[in-house]
């Protein structure tokens, strides 16, 4: 098995949907701050991703749980990630009106040199009460061996 682990630091803003209750479109530019490759072929290592990423998501939220879908994109290396919920992440209220969290997605497929890939994102966030977020992300991506 071939798993590469990047962490990133994602900035970005959630917006209710307006005709939709409880949805909220969520969008995030991040550095990444860490690469390590796992296993991998001297051919298939990724030492560097250079640049941002950024994710685009969906996420229904209820009673302080929530769940979430969408795309994270690697636009240095011109790949992506699928991921979504299979458990609904947490958050907590904080004093005016902020909130603090914890997530984790799973890896439902990808796209560039994430072609065939699974795994995990774990998440922890805080947010103030005007949308805007700050969110950690640590990817455990597994790829195929080629």
């Amino acid at each position: 098995m071939k798993i590469l682990t990047v962490l990133v630091h994602f900035e970005g803003e959630g917006a209710p949907m307006p005709d939709a209750k409880g949805f909220v479109r969520s969008q995030a530019t991040g550095t990444i701050l860490d690469v390590q490759n796992e296993g991998l072929s001297a051919e298939a290592r990724i030492e560097c991703i250079p640049g941002q990423a950024s994710f685009d998501t969906m996420v229904f939220a209820q009673d302080g749980q929530f769940w979430e879908a969408g795309r994270v994109d690697f636009p240095g290396i011109g790949s992506h990630l699928v991921v979504e919920t299979r458990h609904p992440g947490r958050s907590v209220d904080l004093p005016g009106g902020a909130a603090a969290g914890s997530i984790a997605w799973t890896i439902i497929g990808g796209g560039g040199r994430f072609d065939g890939a699974s795994g995990i994102v774990t998440g922890n966030f805080t947010a103030r009460s005007d949308g805007r977020f700050f969110d950690h992300h640590l990817y455990k991506i597994q790829l195929p061996v080629r």
